[in-house]
């Protein structure tokens, strides 16, 4: 049955460079790998994914312009068919960049800006780059110049929850289609190798219901740029019946229908497995990688791994706990990552213990008032 399946999906991180040094880093990226793939053999990873039958590209990193040929190699892939998505911090953007990107729009299924900060201040902070704010600043207007216009991603977090707004107003300016949220996750530098999130502090979702309600009511006046929330489903209904924002949520394909391929061109089933801090880790380990400049993506896609990863989608068979009772991963819109439990319901009852405690606070001051 599993073998009937076959990947539409590659995930590239196609360097571990970047010119940004961020505190919530999922990959840990800085410096180039030794021996990240030649551009040459970067043409063969494509052919090789398109011949056997991935459709959808998407090139992520690291930062993807920190390669100088990543240009030539999205056009390579759109010259093939494919439908490519790519997420950048837009620093390295120049407008001949920008331009050799429009030629290839028709390809462009998807991409994004990952914003870092609202200013110099800000942006030196979580990215550890002086003059970053004012790179970005001019990569946008690139690409708008040359008729590009991306969405925006915002990581949230405790630090930079109060610049939402501003952020929000910095895409609204730029006339960029949406500004997407996504509450930080404990991964990569970001790892606490802990089970306990940022729900630390007791008023901090409280905060953040307050805020997305607040931005939510200026995108709703805007009506050009919108706004939205990165989250699972459960959590995304019940954060839309507190703030009227609406979600997405995209939905975990490692080994299903998603092959991963790193900067040297080795594939496996999961492009997060070697950053997940001990805690979240299952019984499962990538043992070894596997090269597709030496073999098909058909052979690697049987392989023991890829079949191991698949069998822990099976509730029954993963060690982490798995809401099997859920609405919606019964339906199937939710599966959830192998190597993280479901943390939905528990969220959630945080977020109401957030705010009954800061009702209770509120209700005590009033009395003392009076």
């Amino acid at each position: 049955m599993h073998q009937e399946i076959t990947p539409i999906l590659a995930q590239w991180d196609i360097t571990e460079g970047c010119n940004f040094s961020c505190s919530f880093c999922l990959t840990n990226s800085g410096k180039r790998a030794k021996n990240e793939l030649r551009f040459e053999e970067a043409k063969i990873i494509v052919d090789k994914l398109y011949s056997d039958g991935v459709l959808f590209l998407r090139v992520l990193g690291g930062e993807p312009f920190f390669r100088d040929d990543i240009v030539n190699v999205l056009h390579y892939a759109a010259q093939k068919g494919m439908l490519i998505s790519f997420s950048t911090n837009a620093s390295l953007i120049s407008y001949e960049t920008a331009r050799s990107l429009k030629k290839i729009e028709e390809s462009l299924n998807y991409f994004q800006i990952s914003l870092y900060g609202i200013d110099s201040e800000s942006y030196e902070k979580s990215t550890k780059s002086r003059n970053g704010f004012d790179l970005v600043k001019q990569g946008v207007e690139n690409l708008r110049k040359a008729g590009l216009k991306p969405y925006v991603f915002w990581v949230l977090n405790q630090d930079n929850l109060k610049h939402v707004e501003k952020a929000y107003q910095l895409v609204k300016n730029w006339e960029l289609p949406a500004l997407r949220i996504s509450p930080e996750l404990s991964l990569g530098r970001a790892s606490k190798d802990t089970d306990e999130h940022i729900e630390s502090d007791i008023f901090y979702w409280r905060d953040v219901i307050h805020k997305l309600q607040e931005i939510r009511a200026l995108a709703e006046k805007d009506k050009k740029t919108s706004i939205q929330l990165h989250a699972r489903p459960l959590l995304g209904e019940y954060l839309f019946q507190k703030t009227g924002m609406q979600y997405f949520y995209i939905t975990c394909k490692a080994a299903s229908t998603m092959v991963y391929v790193d900067c040297k061109g080795n594939a496996s089933p999961c492009p997060f497995a070697e950053f997940m801090p001990d805690s979240y880790r299952s019984s499962l380990e990538v043992k070894e990688k596997i090269s597709l400049l030496d073999n098909s993506l058909k052979e690697i896609w049987n392989t023991e791994i890829f079949e191991e990863y698949r069998a822990l989608q099976e509730p029954e068979i993963n060690p982490k706990k798995i809401n099997t009772r859920c609405p919606h991963y019964k339906s199937g819109m939710c599966e959830p990552c192998i190597f993280t439990p479901c943390t939905c319901a528990d969220t959630i009852a945080m977020m109401n213990s957030s705010l009954c405690a800061a009702n209770e606070k509120h209700d005590i001051a009033d009395s003392r008032a009076h």
